[in-house]
């Protein structure tokens, strides 16, 4: 039996379509760290925490199967995929490395940085 992820990134996107209709995910808007908790989470998949974000992750697949941000539900229109961490303990990346606000909209809701979250 192998051992679960001490930790993932998870990356939150907006999914979009392209011209014909067919899903495309968007540029990240969020990437959080997070670290396996020892718990399971609702969905029957370990649970992983971190940075504002609580995730039930399928260590099989790497499919996040339950996610909350902020302590709120996912926005419609917004995916999460996660990319495995260290199983061993090594870890590969400085802790927080990867992490980084969404852009805010200019107060006029113009222009670069608009969003509508």
């Amino acid at each position: 039996m192998s051992e679960n992820p001490r930790w993932y990134t998870v990356v939150l996107k907006p999914q979009l379509a392209d011209a014909e209709g067919h899903p495309e995910h968007g540029s990240p808007v969020r990437e959080a760290r997070v670290e396996a908790t020892g718990d399971l989470g609702v969905s029957g998949y370990p649970r992983y925490a971190g940075s504002g974000v609580q995730a039930d992750i399928d260590p099989a697949t790497g499919v996040v199967e339950a996610i909350t941000v902020d302590g709120d539900e996912l926005p419609l229109g917004y995916v999460a995929q996660a990319r495995e961490g260290d199983a061993a303990g090594g870890d590969s990346m400085v802790p927080g490395e990867y992490e980084f606000e969404a852009p805010r909209a200019p107060e006029d809701g113009k222009g670069e940085g608009a969003h509508p979250a």
